[in-house]
């Protein structure tokens, strides 16, 4: 990952940012955090998930290829070693960092960050951007996922078996271990990525938090970046 220090301040709050499925620079990232954060002071870190970026194998057609596929077991360890990744450095962060932990996901990247705050109570804030939420409903219901859904219908695997296979990684089945005042969702009402049925019903479970809605699709992370960043900005402000 890359890692942004502040040295102005004695004990400055720390900010965790979780990419999304398949992204391969940071760029995108950057132009919506790094200036924001770093006015406010604060040490970044952005964690690579498994199989992207640096972390790509290099039979590997393209960064992320195999985190998420038809290879059930496979995508379960690749959820569970991002999780208990972002977790280490969590625990790293409060013991030598001190300071809050504010933990940031997009995309893949937001699914990744709901679930590890399901189970690590050391987060002092989670916001998700235009975040997935149930795995085995994006794979069978959107865009990025049909040719996973191909891999498994060749191979006569169900849809109810992929979400059973898959349920314990649903953080709408558990609820946060962050305060709910302390949770921002943020979701595109026209996303064909990530569908707001399945957006919708996380904001349900985890009893409604904090939420804006934008009037894009998935690539308003891009389109409305100075929205994002603003609304994250003001948000962060109040937690700190």
């Amino acid at each position: 990952g890359s890692f942004y220090e502040n040295k102005k301040q004695s004990q400055p709050a720390n900010v965790i940012i979780v990419h999304g499925w398949r992204m391969d620079e940071l760029s995108r990232l950057n132009n919506i955090y790094l200036k924001p954060f770093s006015n406010l002071g604060m040490n970044m870190y952005y964690f690579t998930l498994p199989y992207h970026l640096e972390r790509e194998p290099e039979e590997s057609l393209y960064s992320g290829e195999l985190m998420i596929t038809a290879d059930v077991n496979k995508s379960l360890l690749s959820i569970k070693q991002a999780i208990t990744d972002i977790r280490a450095l969590i625990k790293w962060i409060k013991n030598n960092r001190k300071g809050k932990v504010i933990l940031i996901g997009v995309s893949l990247g937001g699914f990744v960050t709901n679930m590890t705050a399901v189970v690590e109570n050391e987060i002092d804030a989670l916001i998700s951007t235009f975040y997935a939420n149930n795995i085995a409903y994006s794979i069978w219901n959107t865009i990025p996922g049909k040719y996973i859904k191909k891999d498994f219908e060749q191979g006569g695997y169900t849809y109810e078996q992929l979400e059973r296979a898959w349920a314990i990684v649903n953080p709408s089945k558990y609820k946060p271990l962050v305060k709910k005042e302390n949770i921002l969702l943020l979701s595109g009402i026209h996303d064909h990525f990530v569908v707001t049925k399945d957006t919708d019903y996380l904001w349900e479970s985890w009893d409604r938090p904090k939420r804006i809605l934008y009037p894009c699709g998935h690539a308003g992370i891009v389109l409305c970046k100075r929205k994002v960043a603003k609304d994250t900005m003001n948000f962060v402000k109040n937690i700190l």
